[in-house]
């Protein structure tokens, strides 16, 4: 396992002792590092003076159980990480849990005392299971104010009752610093699989990580693993014999082809993608072409550049499909002027792409451009009109920028 890198301030937010007391939602894309920083948490908490105890639930274990059985595992879960400190008498679960909440309250005034709940998008669309969870733990806890309360998802846990929603606190995790830990995580595993590598060598394999996971933790790792083991620097290179250091690598079209072959395309079908809808996946491909869409300019969009998938689909295919990878499947994100691909999804996979298919990438912005100015031409001298002519005259010059590359 790579260092634990940056975070400072989520980690502020998780181990201040300010902040005892209260709940925290973090939330943010698969791989982006949730679990990591709950782990790193953790342990710093332990080290606190007086020591933190914490308990770390991971969901998923819950979510594989029927229904019915759900509170009941989370209860038995919750116990078997408590190492022995809480007991209950198996008198119902809404009895247990409440004796839970009294022994974790009792706890609370010897040592501070952390919730941790992982993997929370497992559960995300079982509302009996939140609301049973609101009322029999959760909310009690929140209202009692003695217990920290932390969960980790792709997207915010979907809350209703009033004294919970007041008291969640939203931290949304991006990305690495792309100039600092990003690449000193890219370093890392470099080093680990290649260490004769000497500097120069390894700024470019650090630049060219970057430049395809965007600063993704967990694509970087894949990343680097991956140019360490199948790259090598040109003869006379890497020992700085025959040719300068400061020369520009050139890494080829072909290597950088396989990086999203063999890495991206893997990952984000696997891991960025993982429970959207087949026929959606090849969709989302063509979406990350567009900055923004909603459901009536994504379907226009794919008449022109990919009329296979939208030929007999109704309006509703795309209201309905677009809902749903915005609630459940953390694909979409929901903005001010329309929709987008959350987090950095769409620029790992529209410069997948762009290196892979240079030529379908360039047509692909024509083909946006053209389905703006349509649009367009339909306002006339509407404000609108011009919002979308600007638009199509960027994905032109996205365009014109590929032919001239």
């Amino acid at each position: 396992m790579v260092s634990f890198q940056d975070r400072k301030e989520s980690l502020k937010q998780i181990c201040d002792p300010a902040n005892r007391g209260f709940l925290l939602n973090i939330y943010g894309e698969a791989g982006i590092g949730k679990s990591r920083l709950m782990m790193e948490a953790r342990e710093r908490l332990r080290k606190n003076s007086p020591p933190t105890l914490v308990f770390y639930v991971d969901l998923k274990p819950v979510s594989q159980r029927a229904p019915m059985e759900r509170p009941a595992v989370l209860l038995q879960e919750l116990l078997s990480r408590a190492e022995g400190r809480l007991r209950v008498e198996g008198q119902g679960v809404e009895y247990d849990a409440g004796q839970i909440i009294a022994q974790l309250t009792v706890l609370s005034n010897q040592n501070p005392v952390t919730l941790m709940f992982d993997t929370t998008e497992t559960l995300q669309e079982d509302m009996e299971f939140w609301k049973w969870l609101e009322t029999n733990l959760i909310g009690p806890l929140v209202v009692e104010g003695s217990v920290q309360l932390i969960f980790a998802g792709r997207i915010p846990v979907p809350w209703r009752r009033v004294e919970v929603r007041r008291a969640v606190k939203l931290l949304l995790l991006q990305p690495l610093h792309p100039q600092e830990a990003a690449r000193e995580l890219a370093r890392e595993v470099l080093r680990q699989h290649n260490a004769h590598w000497n500097e120069a060598v390894l700024e470019q394999a650090i630049s060219l990580v970057l430049e395809f996971s965007f600063a993704h933790p967990l694509l970087s790792e894949k990343l680097a693993e991956f140019i360490a083991q199948e790259w090598q620097p040109p003869p006379g290179y890497n020992t700085g014999s025959g040719r300068s250091n400061s020369d520009s690598l050139d890494f080829g079209s072909e290597f950088r082809g396989k990086l999203c072959k063999e890495v991206v395309e893997p990952f984000v079908e696997q891991h960025l993608l993982e429970t959207v809808e087949p026929t959606w996946k090849k969709i989302l491909w063509w979406v990350s072409v567009l900055d923004w869409f909603d459901a009536t300019i994504l379907q226009r969009y794919l008449r022109l550049v990919a009329p296979n998938m939208s030929t007999d689909k109704p309006d509703y295919f795309f209201v309905q499909g677009l809902t749903r990878l915005r609630i459940h499947h953390t694909v979409v994100w929901r903005e001010e002027r329309g929709d987008r691909m959350h987090g950095v999804i769409g620029d790992i996979m529209r410069h997948c792409l762009q290196v892979q298919k240079p030529e379908v990438y360039r047509q692909a912005c024509l083909k946006a451009a053209e389905m703006f100015d349509e649009l367009a031409g339909e306002f006339e001298d509407d404000p609108e009109a011009d919002r979308y002519r600007q638009q199509a005259e960027k994905y032109r010059r996205r365009a014109a920028q590929e032919v001239e590359v």
